[in-house]
Parts: C-alpha cells; structure tokens; sequence
C-alpha cells in the first residue's frame, strides 16, 4: 500500500467535491433483504474477515442490477465519503460537516446526529478541513458505535441508540497523526491501525512519525497493546519514518488468531539506507529478494500478520522494493526528496 499517493487522490477528489451537498442515496437491494433488519455490514470490510461481501446476496446480478430503482435519499449537507455501516435496520456514516448521524435504513428517517466536535471536546487541527471529522466507516461492536477521528488520532465509542459519548482513547497526541482506517471488532476488542499527514511537512521537519496498530478494550477504551512498524527513532529527524497503517479494514483469522494488516510507504531512512540506495544506482529490489539496504523488521509496504493476544509480529511480507516518499518529492529534481524509485 502506498500512504501518501492515495491519500493525496482522496483530497483531490475531495477538494473538487467540496461544493456539492453531501447525500446518501439507498437503491433497492442494496444488501440482501434491504427489508430485513438482520442485513448488517460492520465496518469498512463488511465483517471480520475484511470480505467486503455482501454474503448469501441472491437477488442483484448482471440480470437484476438493471431493475435497482432508487429508495430514498438523505441529505447531510456535507461530502459523504465513507462506506455506511449497517446493523438493525439503522445506517451509521460521517460527513465532512463534522456529523455523526444514524438514519432509518428503510425511510432515510433521521434517528440521530452528533456534532463531533461538541461530543469530544476536539478541535479540528485545521491541516485538512477545519472542524473535527471522521472519515472512516464507523465500526459496530454490539450496542457501541466505534468511531475513528481524523486528527488528532483518537478513537471515540458512542451507543447506537442516542451517540452519546462513552469513551475516548487519544493513540498519539501529535496534530498530524490521525485514525483513517475502518477498526475491526471482535471478541471485546477492537483492532485499528494509526496514520499521519507528517509527510507534508517541509523536509528539514519531516518525519518521526512510526505506524501502528491497537488493540483497544471496547468497553473502557483502555489499550491492551500497540504493534509499531518500525523500530523506535526516539522521536529525532534522521531515521525511519512512515509505514502507515491507513486503510481498509484489519482482519481477523480465528483459527489461528492473527490480525492481518497492510502498510504505507516510508516518509523518510537513514542516511546510511539512501547511501546504500545511490550506491545501488536507485534500483529496487523484486519482493522476493531480500533488500540488502533495509533491515528485516522494516515494515513499509507490507502485509503484516499479529497475534491478537501479545501483539507480537508473527510474520511479515513486503510487497514492493524500496519506497521512501515525501512531499519534497513533488517539485521536480528536488535535493530533498530522498533517493530511489518511489513506487507510485
């Protein structure tokens, strides 16, 4: 996976929309038995499983799909990005206005609304949009709504029934970091990896900021552990950076009980890493072949498997050669862009 690229498509794509009014619009069968409350999506990934399936689906097909008609319409107000979840015949999504809001599945009924900022006393950090927002798909974990926050990095549990507040757990207090992916509930914990906008700063700022995922108690907030995805830079410029974990949903193998999670690109290396890298003349390496300038427990651009007990990294498979990207890669020939084939 690569961090900034998409992220910075998303913006793109945000900023063209930021005109619009923000609506959700429900077609006929768009889960199976749209008019059976027991039709549920999650989060992001449909289920623990990461699936993103709508399972024992019968009725849309290349057939069908022709037939779909339109339901109902909500209107926010606002852009409305993220997948909705669904449980109980209620829909659950953010918007960027700052809204929470939980609609009647069946009508588009408005059953409740919470102002983010109002609920959690958070301030918006003013580097994307200037009021708090959530940008993730909310994750439904028995009668809580589990809701990550796009900066500062903290997660939020609220009930389904009214979104009154329950819990917040602040990940990490720096501005720039943030929650953009959909968290995994099971078992009484819910599972969610942490990101950052580090990558913006100006080159002689960037970057301290490691990935990382957390396994939280769902019903007091309280972290049983955090699994970084680089090793400790001790907070100092210079060393390894990056490696978000961004997107998607983590999924969960109940057999073997490991969450699998992907990663971003590194921000920025060592100077000893890029000088192996130009010595190298910036040739990447195949996925196969072990790196001989990056370390073994370097964890970018990788799919990561954990035990869910420890938090302990059990195996990790990278997926690309070497990958270091920052926004001074932007401006053309820029000596501050580190060197080597950024993958994007």
């Amino acid at each position: 996976m690569v961090n900034i690229a998409a992220e910075m498509a998303f913006l793109e794509t945000k900023k063209y929309l930021s005109s619009t009014i923000g609506f959700l619009a429900i077609v006929l069968c768009l889960f199976p038995a749209m008019d059976d409350a027991t039709a549920v999506w999650l989060n992001h990934g449909a289920d623990i499983s990461n699936t993103r399936s709508a399972k024992g689906e019968v009725l849309i097909n290349r057939l069908t799909v022709k037939n779909l008609r339109l339901k109902w319409t909500f209107f926010a107000g606002k852009d409305i990005s993220a997948t909705p979840a669904i449980a109980n015949g209620v829909v659950y999504f953010p918007s960027w206005n700052g809204f929470l809001y939980a609609v009647n599945a069946f009508n588009g009924a408005l059953i409740w609304k919470q102002n983010l900022s109002q609920l959690t006393g958070l301030n918006g950090t003013g580097i994307v949009v200037n009021v708090t927002v959530s940008r993730s798909t909310p994750t439904i974990a028995d009668d809580l709504l589990l809701v990550g926050i796009y900066g500062p990095a903290v997660v939020i549990a609220v009930t389904r029934a009214s979104g009154r507040l329950v819990w917040s757990t602040q990940l990490d207090p720096r501005p720039r970091v943030q929650i953009t992916q959909s968290g995994t509930f099971y078992n009484g914990a819910f599972y969610v990896g942490v990101s950052s906008l580090e990558v913006g700063l100006p080159a002689n700022q960037c970057c301290t900021f490691r990935g990382s995922i957390a396994k939280l108690n769902v019903r007091t907030g309280t972290t049983i552990w955090r699994t970084y995805t680089l090793p400790d830079n001790e907070g100092q410029l210079g060393g390894y950076s990056g490696a978000a974990i961004w997107g998607s949903s983590p999924a969960i193998d109940v057999t073997r009980r490991l969450v699998y999670v992907g990663t971003g690109n590194l921000y920025t290396a060592p100077r000893e890493v890029t000088q192996c890298q130009e010595a190298q003349n910036n040739q990447t390496t195949k996925p196969s072949r072990p790196d001989q300038c990056i370390g073994p427990d370097i964890h970018f651009d990788s799919i990561l498997a954990i035990n869910i007990d420890t938090g302990r990294i059990k195996w990790s498979r990278k997926l690309s050669g070497y990958d270091v990207f920052n926004f001074a890669c932007l401006v053309p020939n820029n000596p501050d862009c580190p060197p080597g084939p950024n993958l994007r």
